[in-house]
């Protein structure tokens, strides 16, 4: 998550980036979210927050049976290959499983929450990321739903507020003007992808309506708070080698 300067401390708490986007200038006088990145793994009370938030808001995706968390490497130096990831503590040792895209699923483990346990990598944990994946049934291959995405955004933000805490949540709230991070004006969340986007595409009826790429086509942005497209609206995506 990118926040601008007049929020800067909730970026630290949040581990997350305060820069403005490449080229582009930042207005110091108003409150601007410039996106929302995955943060490093946290404890597993901070992480449980996706799980409620995935089962409050279950809504917006019907037919996606779970959430999974995809681990992303930070930067090109970071091995993906024999990673290993378990939930470690006092009395808490539970290793996670992960897939062949290196993701993951999170159980509902009251033992890990009482004993504050937290999500341990076999590698350094600084070179990883995690983000959100859910899917609903039906989606046909190279399709993202919108509504699946909207609610990967709300599982984000409900870790990152679970993180940093009720107090600055609020203060956050306030100059925000509401509690729905997702749905703010000024909210702009990139969709990572593994793979080089040539385009995306927002099919709304007969409307064919291009997406903007990001992180120089790993990634695009989806218009979450645009509520004219509903959330059964699929995304087409290309990419560069097809």
């Amino acid at each position: 998550m990118r926040l601008c300067h007049a929020i800067m401390l909730a970026s630290l708490c949040l581990t997350l980036s305060a820069s403005a986007e490449d080229g582009e200038p930042e207005d110091k006088s108003q409150v601007v979210i410039k996106g929302i990145r995955s943060p490093e793994l946290k404890t597993y009370r901070v992480m449980a927050a996706g799980l409620d938030a995935f089962d409050d808001r279950h809504e917006l995706a019907p037919n996606a049976t779970e959430l999974r968390f995809r681990l992303r490497a930070r930067r090109d130096s970071a091995d993906m290959d024999g990673l290993a990831l378990r939930l470690a503590g006092e009395e808490t040792s539970i290793p996670l499983p992960l897939a062949a895209d290196h993701s993951f699923t999170l159980p509902r483990d009251p033992q890990a929450a009482r004993d504050n346990a937290e999500l341990i990598l076999n590698k350094p944990k600084g070179g990883y990321r995690w983000q959100p994946e859910i899917h609903s049934a039906g989606v046909p291959d190279g399709m993202r739903r919108l509504g699946d995405l909207r609610l990967e955004c709300v599982v984000l933000v409900a870790v990152a507020k679970k993180e940093i805490g009720l107090l600055l949540t609020g203060f956050i709230n306030s100059l925000l003007l509401t509690s729905d991070w997702c749905s703010h004006e000024k909210l702009h969340m990139t969709t990572t992808v593994v793979r080089q986007l040539r385009s995306a595409t927002l099919i709304h009826g007969e409307e064919r309506i291009a997406i903007e790429l990001a992180d120089h086509g790993l990634g695009f942005r989806p218009p979450l708070r645009d509520r004219q497209y509903g959330d059964d609206t699929l995304i087409e995506l290309q990419y560069e080698e097809e």
